[in-house]
């Protein structure tokens, strides 16, 4: 069966209320998950094999003390410490012209993806390098709205599990840039325009976790306003 990205994206947001995600950071989670389904990255396949992990243990608390040195993410995944440290990122990015970070113990380097090209309206070229379990490394670009994907086969500054990412303000002296997995603005119009099909035992299991949130039928929660009754009551 075929979902639209906002159905995808509903779905995944009570999925994480269920899981304990505080308001805000449900939304911010449900966005990264239904972005990446969007643009053929697994965006559910990833929320289902983190949820047996991620129920009712959010921590999204990131220490920014000095950028120049590692912030360890202690293998919290992205989705409750990503948005924050997006967020600190942009605002300071405002004031330098080159902002840098390096994270160690951060799996899933990828959910970072849809958070970097959310800002890269406000900055020309964002690049996103991480290394992933099996140590198998990944460059992202983002240059005016652009992502250009390349693989990095010999890669000495990222051990497992890091991530570096970088912002700069203008796109001067970037070198040779591979033109492979290109993902524009008019490629994602023409994603939206499209069904999304789900694998059906991946989206039972997070239909079953958003449906959570619902408030059982009673007579108590009745009076308290649950259901939607009938207009004419």
């Amino acid at each position: 069966m075929g979902y639209s990205f906002y159905e995808i994206y509903i779905t995944a947001q009570r999925a994480f209320k269920a899981m304990g995600f505080p308001f805000g950071a449900d939304e911010d989670a449900g966005f990264i998950i239904a972005w990446l389904e969007l643009n053929h990255f697994n965006g559910i396949e990833i929320l289902y094999n983190l949820i047996e992990s991620t129920n009712q243990k959010y921590n999204g608390v990131i220490k920014f003390d000095n950028l120049d040195t590692n912030i360890d993410f202690k293998n919290t995944t992205i989705l409750m410490k990503g948005s924050g440290l997006v967020d600190y990122l942009q605002s300071i990015s405002n004031q330098k012209e080159k902002v840098s970070v390096n994270i160690k113990n951060c799996p899933d380097g990828i959910l970072f993806l849809p958070l970097l090209y959310k800002i890269s309206k406000k900055n020309n070229y964002i690049e996103l390098n991480f290394s992933n379990s099996k140590n198998e490394a990944s460059k992202y670009r983002i240059i005016n709205k652009e992502i250009i994907f390349e693989s990095l086969i010999n890669q000495n500054s990222l051990t497992k599990k890091n991530v570096n990412i970088l912002i700069k303000f203008n796109t001067n002296n970037l070198g040779n840039v591979s033109k492979q997995k290109i993902i524009t603005k008019k490629i994602i119009q023409n994603n939206l325009a499209k069904s999304i099909f789900a694998k059906e035992n991946l989206w039972k299991k997070i239909l079953q976790t958003a449906n959570k949130t619902f408030v059982p039928e009673s007579e108590e929660s009745r009076n308290k306003g649950a259901g939607g009754g009938d207009a004419n009551d």
